[in-house]
């Protein structure tokens, strides 16, 4: 698999989802929510913010990765295994602290386009010309 590719994908994916949390956290902080407490004005403030503090951490991320598909494979494969590695722990955290999490409303759907990048990552990685 061509390196250019994944960054492509990779890199779009976080630019977008960056852009549309930056447009939407409100959104995504109720669906974070778990029922019991979303009538608590005070918690979803907090998940709002959250996501207004994610928001450029996604851009940055997805920029980065469109900026660098035209650099060298080993650094382009560099840059998916930090991806992986970083993705790595976001889905260990979300198996562990998230699900566990009584406040929060997670799900195995929250998690699935992470899934999916991170085998993308890992895939480009070992394959990537």
């Amino acid at each position: 698999m061509k390196t250019k590719l994944a960054l492509t994908i990779l890199g779009g994916y976080n630019t977008l989802m960056g852009l549309i949390m930056l447009a939407m956290p409100g959104e995504f902080a109720s669906q974070a929510v778990a029922e019991h407490v979303a009538s608590d004005a005070n918690v979803l403030e907090c998940f709002t913010l959250f996501h207004y503090g994610l928001s450029p951490a996604l851009l940055m991320i997805g920029l980065t990765l469109l900026l660098i598909r035209k650099s060298a494979v080993e650094t382009a494969k560099n840059a998916l295994l930090a991806y992986a590695i970083g993705t790595g722990v976001l889905i260990s955290l979300f198996f562990t602290v998230f699900s566990s999490a009584e406040i929060m409303n997670f799900s195995i759907e929250m998690a699935a386009p992470d899934i999916l990048a991170f085998g993308l990552a890992i895939f480009a990685y070992l394959k990537g010309k």
